[in-house]
């Protein structure tokens, strides 16, 4: 299976409610999926994610439905339409009664569910993480974006943008939420060291709600020297783009984000965004449950797996937005 993005060092290298509806639907048992009248023969890997009102939580499925169907195990899929630890557990709760063969988890909260982790690793099953992380390694691996490194990038394209000067904001998910904290750190600090005549004001938070992003964005644009706006997560990014677009700032107020759905690849060649940090959620449900299913199947050695894994951005902007290699980096949620 190729990858849509190349993997870095494994050891600290570096949306709709329709849409909603039939992503959820098609958790169905399948002969790859979860279910009580699925063969017993077949191990099941259990998948919690969250958020799977965002495109890129869908992408993330169909990566890991094609992994299940390769390996011959059947995948038990529960999507949070959240990004809530209180809505998140009892879907946990669930998988792990089913007894899967491996858990692959969102985290959504980096403290409140260690210990959850810990019970589950110490029964046996083998637990794997991907996008978020948890402040203590609990689980056998992590895999997700270098955020540092992708902050960094952003940085560049927003000061690219706003030509080198003016002032900026970042609007972030959480306080305290690792995965996003690097995302802001890795801005802030590349700002800081290449781009001297940038002011970047103090982080807003959006609790990754597109109207709270929308409404903090309409806040900072009032201020004439705002010039540019980077976000984290896509619910903060189209509350940006949204807010941008109805004070008629477009092309005046430049707009870096975090992730490429196909909606945010057509604003991005209208111009209401200046670039886009693309992930590989593909990437990241594939190499989750593959890992698992072969542990299950005795073709794997978990020893084998280091703890960290980090997997490298890529910029979207609209010079290459058309490009074959832009192209793979686009999020598509049909599988």
């Amino acid at each position: 299976m190729s990858r849509f993005i190349s993997r870095l060092g494994k050891s600290g290298a570096v949306a709709g409610a329709a849409t909603l509806a039939l992503i959820l639907s098609s958790c169905a048992t399948t002969p790859s999926e979860g279910g009580a009248d699925s063969p017993s023969e077949e191990p099941t890997i259990a998948f919690v994610a969250a958020q799977m009102t965002a495109t890129y939580f869908q992408v993330m499925q169909c990566g890991a439905k094609a992994a299940a169907e390769e390996n011959g195990v059947r995948l038990d899929w529960q999507g949070d339409p959240n990004w809530d630890l209180k809505t998140q557990t009892p879907l946990i709760n669930a998988a792990v009664q089913t007894k899967p063969a491996g858990l692959v988890l969102v985290p959504t909260d980096p403290v409140g569910l260690i210990e959850t982790v810990e019970n589950i690793s110490a029964d046996g099953v083998p637990v794997l993480t991907v996008d978020g992380s948890l402040d203590e390694p609990a689980e056998l691996q992590n895999i997700r974006t270098d955020n540092l490194s992708a902050g960094a990038l952003a940085a560049d394209a927003l000061a690219k943008a706003v030509g080198e000067q003016g002032t900026v904001l970042v609007i972030a998910s959480f306080p305290g939420v690792a995965a996003n904290a690097e995302r802001v750190d890795g801005f802030t600090e590349r700002m800081a060291e290449a781009y001297p005549d940038i002011t970047v004001l103090p982080t807003e938070y959006s609790d990754a709600d597109q109207s709270k992003a929308a409404q903090k964005a309409a806040a900072a644009i009032a201020n004439p020297d705002l010039k540019g706006i980077y976000t984290t997560l896509a619910p903060a990014s189209a509350g940006a783009s949204a807010a941008i677009q109805a004070a008629n700032k477009t092309g005046e107020v430049k707009l870096v984000a975090y992730d490429a759905d196909p909606a945010q690849v057509a604003d991005l060649k209208a111009g209401v965004y200046d670039a886009l940090v693309a992930q590989d959620p593909y990437g990241l449900g594939y190499d989750s449950v593959d890992r698992l299913a072969k542990i299950a199947q005795g073709e794997l050695d978990p020893e084998s797996l280091e703890y960290q894994e980090y997997v490298s951005a890529f910029i979207i902007d609209r010079d290459n937005a058309d490009t074959e290699e832009a192209q793979r980096f686009i999020y598509k949620p049909s599988c």
